[in-house]
């Protein structure tokens, strides 16, 4: 018994196709699928050609595919595409006994030419916008994406490389002093990528003007002082590096004194250009900075310094003295001073007036004492005579209470004395 497939009708949908070119080398081979996971066994072709033209419709070749169906429900093929063709279209058309199918849209590959057009310019500051021109394809040839490859142009290093889905492409520039890049642009699609081209651009510019720069005396002799400069190299734009830095000293009674340029190298890190010049003393003088490059120069930076000390001249160069003052520090510590000094006058003169006070009080107290034992006392004269008359007389001073209340005389009773004695001058307070 035999069994067979009769292929009588024809789908009302045409299956999926699939066309995918493989590179390798010079040759190029198409693999081609068909699903027909959704067909009936009778609605599946077998008939399967492949056509290939050229991109004037022009047959280029013309070959048929088994039609056997694998595990996975799919018609497979391989192709290959004639090596002088670059762009190239593909038609797949299927049939059975029933008639042929609907026919499948056209593939069109090709390996893709140049953009063209490529431009670019600085957004603001650092940013950069770079545009193009998608190189010139059939409509069937498909566009994937471009490769775009950032180089500096003046050292040819890498820069960045960019899968660009779009004909613009924009980015910021990190690295300020990178004033010249390369672009390298190649289309991409099935075949691979296309024909590449490049463009350098400049956006170097005129310099900006320098704004700020250190500047001090560091050190004085008898005859000049040492000025020493710091000039830091910094960047705010694409393109304003300066290619080097002419640095003008000059006074008024000597003219220039110091005229050097110094090229800057390129660097990712920030530059300083540190200087020491001798200057002849007391006199005004300049330093002038300028920035130049291709484009052009800068507004010289002008700063004024005198060279006259605010000191004596230190006779040994390796000594460092003190330029310039703070009136900030000065008026504090005057002021502290003034008030110490004020506050000593004070405890001295108090100390001063209290120890005269003292001894014109002492002198005083001493000439009083004198003056007192000096004058004569009456009061010792009468005690002393009134002492002579009672030893004579005799007079019992204390006599008993019974002589004094019933026996005394009248004659004792006004020769009675009452004499106290103490440590005072004795003072008579009797009468005889």
């Amino acid at each position: 018994m035999y069994m067979f497939t009769v292929y009588l009708s024809v789908p009302l949908i045409t299956p999926p196709v699939s066309v995918v070119p493989v590179i390798d080398g010079q040759l190029i081979s198409l693999n081609i699928s068909i699903n027909v996971s959704l067909l009936c066994v009778g609605e599946y072709p077998n008939i399967i050609i492949v056509i290939i033209l050229n991109i004037d419709d022009e047959i280029q070749d013309s070959n048929s595919i088994s039609t056997q169906v694998n595990n996975q429900l799919m018609i497979t093929g391989v192709i290959t595409v004639p090596n002088n063709l670059n762009t190239f279209i593909v038609n797949v058309s299927l049939s059975n006994n029933g008639g042929e199918y609907l026919p499948t849209p056209s593939l069109g590959f090709g390996f893709l030419g140049p953009v063209t057009n490529i431009d670019s310019s600085i957004d603001n500051c650092s940013t950069i916008d770079i545009t193009w021109t998608a190189p010139t394809v059939d409509d069937r040839v498909s566009i994937q994406y471009y490769n775009l490859s950032i180089y500096d142009a003046i050292t040819g290093s890498l820069v960045d490389t960019v899968s660009v889905y779009d004909t613009s492409y924009q980015f910021v520039d990190n690295n300020l002093f990178i004033h010249r890049y390369t672009y390298v642009i190649t289309g991409v699609n099935e075949l691979g990528e296309g024909i590449s081209i490049n463009d350098t651009f400049s956006y170097q510019r005129v310099p900006r003007s320098f704004r700020e720069a250190g500047l001090s005396i560091i050190a004085f002799n008898k005859t000049s002082a040492t000025a020493s400069f710091n000039v830091p190299v910094t960047l705010e734009c694409t393109g304003e590096a300066p290619g080097n830095i002419i640095i003008i000293i000059q006074c008024n009674e000597t003219g220039v004194i110091y005229d050097s340029t110094t090229p800057v190298k390129y660097s990712p890190k920030l530059i300083n250009i540190t200087e020491s010049v001798p200057v002849p003393l007391y006199q005004q003088c300049t330093i002038s900075i300028v920035f130049r490059n291709e484009a052009g120069s800068s507004e010289p930076f002008i700063l004024a310094f005198d060279t006259t000390p605010t000191m004596n001249p230190t006779p040994s160069p390796t000594i460092t003295p003190l330029l310039t003052s703070t009136p900030a520090i000065i008026v504090p510590v005057v002021i502290s001073l003034t008030i110490v000094v004020l506050i000593i006058i004070a405890v001295c003169i108090t100390v001063l007036v209290y120890g005269m006070y003292k001894r014109n009080k002492n002198r005083a107290t001493c000439t009083l004492s004198q003056h007192i034992s000096t004058v004569p006392n009456e009061a010792y004269e009468d005690v002393n005579k009134l002492n002579i008359n009672v030893n004579k007389l005799k007079i019992n001073v204390n006599p008993a209470y019974g002589e004094i209340r019933g026996t005394t005389t009248v004659q004792q009773q006004h020769s009675f004395l009452y004499v106290k004695s103490t440590s005072k001058p004795h003072h008579v307070i009797g009468t005889i």
